[in-house]
């Protein structure tokens, strides 16, 4: 019994093992798998990084290159202005033809005097009526400054960008030079290559929240700019709302339904009126420059989980093996390939509490074993005990036959006495054949496992006592 629990042990300490390793197995793959997915995400992280950094430097070069030609253009009519202002009479045409000799001004594609009547000079030296409502005093007023988006003075369905110049003379203003700027034509001026082109730049008015200029869709029109559109999870809501109203710069990323996904955004003041400059990629973009290295990561990836899976069945197997090894190797008898006491005791356990409706029992002894072993020496003890061990499996199969003993043999079968009991007669006989005598007990029971036993056990006794009062000195073998 006490080896019986050793060896119990011993399967409960490979089986605690086997889960050991089938849990280690699984721990490994899942950090593994956490590792994969962190390497994924920290890859992403870099790539927003590296694209917001990206897109603050080209904004804050854009909002440069903005401020230096609407500053250059200003510039220039400041100094056209006082040119004009030397002349005698400001409709002169020696005034056109000043008007008409200024070709390069940069963003400027008109030039034009408002007249204090309202009216129009324009480059040609021709008069005309102003058809967008400003006054020539309302200019007056204001002095020097750049308008937002509105209506052109000569064409109704044009909207422009006016540079307006007080001309003077003394403390008089005698008419407003102004300088006309297209936002269709400021494309050609302010380009972003970053991203292999795929960048968008605005300038956006938030007085008004209007685009001046809009690469994205080509064309300027009233906006909420960053107003009501859905920002993406990680940035504030209103932050670029605040910094638009307190002229700071700063990064976002919001939905375009124009793109159908998130644009990662980069915004700064211009530096002329309410303007900032924003420059947009989008997200795929982003991520576009990460799908090369996150595919190799991702068969990588496979190729890792097939292998950790592998292992993860080879192991289990190799466990099951182990366990149904060591099981056998415990319930195995080494020398006859028998079923050792320790698989009766639980074959007997087990009847215990289910009894098979018809069940017999042999109890079988091997005579002279003693004897034999100490005048022929073990290994013929041995070839003795392999001999009985072959008859009974012949008769009654592997499954059925125990070695209980040094000497003893048991056997449960599912069959009637009379059954069981001419089986065993045809064991006696073969092994007498062989030259040895095996004493056999039979017995069959339908409630008691335990008294079955004993009772086939006190039968091969009285078998046994038969066979040395037939054969003489129980110590001889025959």
């Amino acid at each position: 019994m006490e080896l019986n629990n050793q060896i119990k042990l011993l399967l409960k300490k490979i089986d605690r093992q086997g889960k050991e390793n089938i849990a280690a197995a699984f721990l490994l793959m899942l950090l593994i798998g956490i590792g994969f997915f962190a390497v994924l995400w920290r890859l992403q992280s870099y790539s927003v990084d590296f694209c917001l950094r990206t897109l603050k430097e080209e904004t804050q070069e854009a909002q440069e290159e903005i401020y230096l030609q609407i500053s250059f253009a200003q510039t220039q009519l400041e100094m056209l202005a006082g040119i004009i202002e030397g002349e005698d009479e400001i409709t002169s045409e020696r005034v056109a033809e000043i008007l008409q000799s200024d070709k390069d001004m940069g963003l400027v594609s008109r030039l034009g005097i408002v007249l204090p009547n309202d009216q129009i000079l324009g480059q040609d030296g021709n008069v005309q009526e102003s058809v967008n409502g400003i006054t020539f005093e309302a200019l007056a007023e204001k002095g020097s400054f750049i308008t937002n988006v509105e209506q052109d003075n000569l064409e109704e369905d044009r909207s422009v960008l006016f540079i307006n110049i007080p001309i003077k003379r003394g403390s008089r203003t005698e008419g407003i030079l102004f300088g006309v700027i297209d936002p269709q034509e400021m494309y050609d001026y302010f380009e972003v290559e970053i991203f292999d082109g795929n960048a968008d730049i605005f300038i956006v008015d938030t007085r008004n929240m209007e685009f001046i200029m809009d690469t994205l869709h080509g064309h300027t029109k009233s906006s909420d700019a960053l107003e009501g559109r859905k920002i993406k999870k990680g940035y504030n809501e209103k932050q670029a709302a605040r910094d638009f109203a307190d002229g700071k710069g700063g990064i976002t990323a919001y939905y375009s339904r124009t793109r159908d996904e998130y644009l990662y955004t980069a915004y700064e003041p211009a530096n002329v009126n309410d303007w900032f400059v924003m420059v947009t990629v989008p997200e795929s973009i982003v991520f576009r420059e990460n799908a090369h290295i996150e595919k190799v990561l991702f068969w990588f990836g496979i190729y890792e989980a097939v292998i950790l899976i592998i292992y993860f069945l080879w192991d289990v197997v190799r466990t099951h093996k182990e366990i149904h090894a060591k099981e056998k190797m415990a319930t195995t008898d080494l020398l006859t390939n028998l079923k050792n006491r320790n698989a009766y005791e639980q074959i007997l356990a087990q009847y215990s509490t289910e009894l098979p409706a018809c069940l017999s029992c042999v109890y079988a002894d091997a005579n002279g074993l003693h004897e034999l072993n100490n005048s022929q020496g073990h290994a013929a003890g041995d070839r003795m005990l392999r001999t009985v061990a072959d008859a009974f499996v012949e008769f009654f199969g592997q499954e059925q036959v125990y070695r209980i003993g040094g000497d003893e043999f048991l056997v449960f079968a599912k069959m009637d006495l009379d059954q069981v009991t001419e089986k065993a007669l045809a064991v006696k006989e073969k092994t007498t054949e062989a030259g040895y005598h095996v004493s056999v007990g039979t017995a069959s029971c339908e409630a008691d496992v335990v008294a079955v036993v004993k009772l086939a056990e006190q039968r091969m006794y009285e078998d046994k006592k038969r066979y040395y009062m037939e054969h003489g000195d129980r110590r001889k073998m025959r």
